[in-house]
């Protein structure tokens, strides 16, 4: 998830969220100094990049990197280590470009303070890109519309997509980040649509969207993430760390393979 974003909004199944922080993974409840793992390793032939993070805060509010762990991913054909970003402390980056391949387990290692953690997945199913709408709100106001179907009982994924007019305009906020997802299970509870802050750029804005096919483990996590984000007090109230994960001994958060499709364009 880009943290570097000015703003991120979340849409999902008929429910917005936006702010203008950054969305951390809502991991705080439990035992504190716990290892939470956001790793997403795609198809994409790049530098693949892990985050690791704990579940408490500094004193200054943010958040705690995880600098000194050893992190890997393996399968029968490969082994491929990641090296610590000396620049963004809980940033790890693989040695080389990699591409994950189809119908191959992927297992995620990592030893952190003596203590080992692990996680597998598979490359997912990612369908085609829907059209992407943009809105205009007056002549040099544009904003998002549509990105993709709120509800597909065929495919579940996460769409992401970057809004960049830096070329245009100096003065912050000149970027965004948002995220939708399509899920294909709904609950009642999900139709009603809270307040939403659209996010308007000019004319001229270069979009770059990735679409992220979503396991069905992944996509659970992510769904339920979302709604513990957007609905305090509601349906689902369960304390933070009840959020489903997949890696073992104790730790928090998700590793998962994604197939990804991407394009870009500029709004007119």
């Amino acid at each position: 998830m880009s943290r570097y974003l000015n703003y991120i909004i979340i849409c999902s199944l008929g429910l917005c969220f936006s702010c203008e922080e950054p969305v951390d993974w809502p991991l705080s409840a439990g035992p504190e100094g716990r290892l939470v793992v956001e790793a997403i390793l795609t198809n994409q032939h790049t530098f693949q990049k892990f985050r690791l993070t704990q579940n408490r805060r500094a004193a200054n509010g943010e958040e705690l990197g995880v600098a000194d762990a050893q992190v890997a991913i393996s399968s029968p054909q490969i082994s491929l280590v990641f090296d610590a970003d000396q620049q963004d402390p809980g940033s790890y980056v693989s040695k080389r470009p990699f591409a994950a391949q189809k119908d191959v387990l992927y297992t995620l290692e990592i030893i952190w303070r003596d203590e080992a953690y692990e996680a597998s997945s598979q490359l997912s199913f990612v369908a085609p890109l829907e059209q992407i709408i943009i809105d205009r709100e007056n002549e040099d106001s544009l904003f998002i519309g549509e990105v993709a179907p709120l509800y597909h009982p065929l495919q579940q994924a996460m769409h992401e997509v970057q809004v960049d007019w830096t070329h245009i305009s100096m003065t912050a906020p000149n970027r965004a980040g948002l995220f939708f997802y399509t899920f294909s299970t709904i609950d009642g509870s999900e139709l009603l649509r809270p307040m939403v802050e659209d996010i308007y750029f000019p004319k001229g804005t270069k979009v770059m969207r990735t679409k992220y096919g979503l396991n069905d483990d992944f996509a659970a996590y992510l769904r339920s993430f979302a709604l513990e984000t957007i609905w305090q007090g509601g349906f689902f109230d369960e304390a933070s760390s009840s959020l489903p994960t997949n890696i073992s001994n104790g730790g928090l958060g998700f590793f998962s393979v994604c197939a990804t499709l991407q394009d870009s364009l500029v709004a007119f």
